[in-house]
């Protein structure tokens, strides 16, 4: 499996993003070809993975939509007593 490197500078910079890309992108490859030999075509793999994008960040969103929900919660918790 494809070694993913170590991000190169700190969260926030500009450049993290496309530092990511490129550490992940010989990852991405590797799956994308894995799938494919597997059997499943070049546009089910890209729509597969774009979904599967999609709902990761959904996920994450309501993960933290939820965070804040609870964080809200106790704020308010601790102000009333």
């Amino acid at each position: 499996m494809t070694k993913i490197a170590v991000p190169l500078v700190s969260h926030g910079h500009p450049d993290r993003e496309p530092d990511c890309q490129c550490a992940v992108e010989g990852a991405f490859l590797e799956l994308v070809e894995r799938a494919e030999a597997a059997g499943w075509t070049s546009d089910e793999v890209a729509d597969c993975l774009v979904s599967l994008s999609h709902r990761h960040r959904t996920i994450l969103s309501e993960d933290i939509h939820l965070l804040e929900e609870i964080t809200s919660s106790l704020l308010l918790s601790r102000k009333l007593h």
